[in-house]
């Protein structure tokens, strides 16, 4: 490929819809065009720090290998991110990288109701706090709570409040099967709507 002028570079990547090189590099990332990545890189373009951040919200995993080839790194908290968004392959590789997380990181995919990242952070040893459950509870996903029940974590009548207070029906009576109680006000809510 010939030495391109930028004026050049940047009417090819108009052509293609992006509107200056920052954004072109942003853009080829979040939508996974690998090739024009490439390309930019050849021409000495470099994108923002936080282009590790963009790859792994958007669950691009070749541009994520891509850029740490390049030597791009992650901040610290990647592994939440890669968790909150459920993005189980690339937290794997993640964590063959040796980025770790910690209790956080258990939060971050019980809120979001990602229960195939839960399963593999507990194969791996991480370990939750009893506010998982409420998380768990918040990201309405009946199959995490039972999840989280089943490992042993255990709520309180904030968690019963919690689904009353968000509406989440099969939660509310699965909590209420195992003896979960709420304030009485909440409650009563919950016997009022008909849900218990």
């Amino acid at each position: 490929m010939g030495e391109k002028s930028t004026e050049d570079v940047q009417k090819y990547l108009q052509s293609l819809g992006y509107n200056g090189i920052e954004d072109a590099i942003d853009n080829a990332v979040k939508e996974g065009q690998l090739e024009i990545l490439k390309y930019l890189h050849e021409l000495g373009y470099r994108g923002p720090e936080d282009l590790i951040d963009i790859a792994v919200k958007e669950g691009q995993l070749e541009i994520l290998k891509y850029l740490h080839e390049l030597g791009y790194r992650g901040p610290e908290d990647l592994i939440d991110i890669a968790a909150k968004e459920g993005q189980l392959e690339i937290l794997k590789y993640l964590h063959s990288l040796g980025y770790k997380g910690d209790e956080w990181t258990i939060h971050c995919a019980a809120k979001n109701g990602h229960l195939e990242v839960l399963k593999y952070l507990h194969s791996i040893g991480y370990k939750g706090t009893e506010y998982n459950v409420y998380s768990a509870v918040e990201s309405g996903n009946l199959e995490v709570v039972k999840y989280l029940h089943e490992l042993g974590y255990k709520g309180n009548e904030y968690a019963f409040n919690c689904a009353v207070g968000y509406d989440h029906l099969e939660i509310i009576k699965y909590l209420h099967e195992l003896g979960y109680k709420g304030t009485e006000s909440f409650f009563n809510s919950a016997v009022k709507n008909g849900y218990i």
